[in-house]
């Protein structure tokens, strides 16, 4: 069984070899492509804004067995929001990969019975072919959709105002063909309020297992540190 130095040591690596290829890949397709400078405060997530805010829970959703399911259905537990797109060579399968080793490294949580997790493209582009390769590719695709959904939204048009209320912040990079986005791990309140936002990397069990706790009780803390 992989212990949380195993699960660290596979996340760096893992992470290591996706940016080398998405590099490449990106190289090949593009050439040289010019630097870009990004305002750190453009991506910052205004908790003081989002705290508290209820989700709309009629947001409808597409997994990757084609099945509909709306927000609301995933009512009565912490729910961990992992905004993605499925088509990204490094940050954003690393950083489920992270999320999946840091949970199943919980002593007294279990995914499913205390909280659940919903990965979820923000990529307009993205179709249920390429969430079936993301959902391989972070390792979930065998786990109890009462634990973890991996999806696209049904209406396209939702993405924005879909994000927009949990605070998340991305936009697409033209000099990089790549989209730029926060790095966070939204913790919504069985009543599907956001509670809690963790950054960055590596990501603490102790962290983690807090927030889960505090987001069962609708008890909303801002963040004391983000990267």
């Amino acid at each position: 069984m992989f212990t949380r130095e195993n699960y660290k040591i596979l996340f760096l690596l893992i992470l290591a070899i996706l940016i080398a290829i998405g590099a490449r890949s990106v190289y090949a397709r593009y050439g040289t492509i010019s630097d870009s400078t990004v305002d750190p405060s453009v991506m910052k997530i205004d908790e003081e804004m989002h705290l508290g805010t209820k989700l709309d829970g009629e947001y409808s959703f597409v997994d990757k067995n084609g099945d509909e399911f709306k927000l609301k259905e995933m009512l009565g537990k912490p729910l961990i929001i992992v905004f993605s797109y499925y088509s990204c060579d490094g940050a954003c399968p690393a950083t489920n990969v992270q999320l999946k080793g840091t949970l199943s490294d919980l002593k007294n949580l279990t995914g499913g019975r205390d909280y659940r997790v919903l990965t979820v493209s923000f990529d307009e582009n993205d179709d249920r072919n390429k969430l079936q390769m993301f959902t391989e590719m972070i390792g979930v695709q065998g786990v109890d959709k009462d634990y973890w959904r991996v999806a696209i939204m049904k209406n396209r048009d939702d993405i924005e105002s879909f994000t927009k209320s949990a605070g998340f912040k991305y936009f697409w990079s033209p000099p990089d063909k790549t989209f730029l986005h926060t790095s966070a791990f939204i913790f919504l309140s069985p009543d599907l309020r956001v509670v809690r936002y963790l950054y960055g990397t590596p990501l603490e069990g102790k962290d983690v297992d807090l927030a889960i706790t505090e987001a069962a009780f609708n008890r909303s803390t801002k963040s004391r540190v983000i990267d």
